[in-house]
């Protein structure tokens, strides 16, 4: 199976030569909406009439379907049918074989569209509680039309996608001041097209974002504030290390979760430890470990972990486990509980330095 990804898919709706059917999925909802849009413009225009485009989502009867597809182009040189977060677990054997029949017929005037913007492609029935197979249909597709996949970009991608949205709201944002914005924010271009906006917004007449901007207004994610936290330990700020923690606490903040994403952290600074130690490559680390649009945590563990030893590390990451493990088995106050291990933490890493 050819599935097309980003940048020739970018291509293809470029060159005007379309096909009649598209599958378009993938973990990056907002590019599956931006390209699902494109895609639809190519066909028939900005403002499609009202003739030539028809839009369907999550169930509808099969048959209406079949009368959007035959339909005749108005006023314009495709017929477009838009198919959105179709139900594939829904469907009986016997409604499935219809609906493969309605794909297969598709005349070359008409392009039909299965976007999944929002929900995954994988799903199971209510009924039997088995997976639909998802690549059953791709395949169908795939063999009479185009199957498009759209992942996560890498984190050099998303920062130049961060600085590009920035000049089309008349900013400036520099790319390491970008990067942070990732490491707060995650990768869900969503999340962070709506935080550059706040930023924006509260640049006011300052011609570039700053990271002290940034800082205020971004809403960090668990996952960050987290890993803010662990800085702290490792760089010696053990004061702010406590007060990250009781910030956490006071958002309520699960101590089970603080706890699990304090793992990861450890295990990432371990892994780029033996990495650079062994003389290997953190993207293929990262590929090994299937990072996949988070490889970029392991390239900014680098150079913190370059300040704990292997033994250290392992020492760390025995400690947070050997909680992790009392948790599930002795009743304690958990917060407390935190507060001696971000002790313990420091300790490790004080006598280190």
């Amino acid at each position: 199976m050819a599935i097309l990804q980003e940048k020739d898919f970018k291509k293809h709706i470029s060159s005007k030569k379309l096909n009649n059917i598209y599958i378009i999925y993938g973990d990056e909802k907002y590019l599956v909406k931006h390209y699902t849009r494109e895609l639809v413009k190519a066909a028939v225009g900005e403002n499609p009439p009202e003739f030539s485009f028809h839009e369907f989502e999550t169930s509808f009867d099969l048959n209406n379907l079949s009368a959007a597809v035959g339909s005749v182009p108005f006023m314009t040189e495709y017929n477009c049918v838009l198919v959105k977060d179709y139900s594939l677990s829904k469907l009986s054997k016997d409604e499935y074989d219809s609906l493969v029949s309605v794909v297969k017929s598709t005349p070359a005037s008409t392009v039909l569209i299965f976007s999944y913007p929002t929900k995954e492609k994988d799903e199971k029935n209510s009924e039997t509680g088995k997976k639909v197979s998802f690549k059953t249909f791709l395949n169908t597709v795939d063999k009479i039309g185009v199957v498009v996949e759209i992942n996560m970009r890498s984190a050099t991608a998303l920062e130049h996608q961060i600085a590009a949205w920035a000049d089309k709201m008349d900013k400036k944002i520099s790319l390491p001041v970008a990067s942070k914005m990732i490491f707060y924010c995650g990768t869900d271009l969503s999340t962070l097209n709506l935080e550059l906006r706040k930023a924006v917004a509260y640049a006011g007449d300052n011609d570039e974002i700053t990271l002290e901007m940034v800082d205020k207004v971004v809403t960090k994610k668990l996952e960050a504030k987290v890993y803010d936290l662990v800085d702290d330990v490792i760089y010696g700020n053990i004061d702010k290390a406590y007060r990250e923690l009781h910030s956490l606490f006071q958002n309520r903040e699960d101590p089970r979760d603080i706890l699990r994403i304090l793992g990861f952290s450890y295990v990432d600074l371990y892994r780029a430890r033996v990495t650079l130690e062994s003389g290997g490559n953190i993207k293929e680390t990262a590929d090994f470990f299937k990072y996949a649009g988070r490889a970029w945590v392991l390239s900014k563990a680098q150079k913190k972990s370059e300040r704990l030893s292997t033994n250290a590390l392992r020492e760390s990451i025995g400690t947070i486990a050997d909680l992790s493990e009392k948790l599930n088995s002795v009743g304690m106050n958990e917060e407390a509980a935190l507060e001696r291990l971000i002790a313990q933490l420091s300790i490790i890493s004080r006598r280190e330095s």
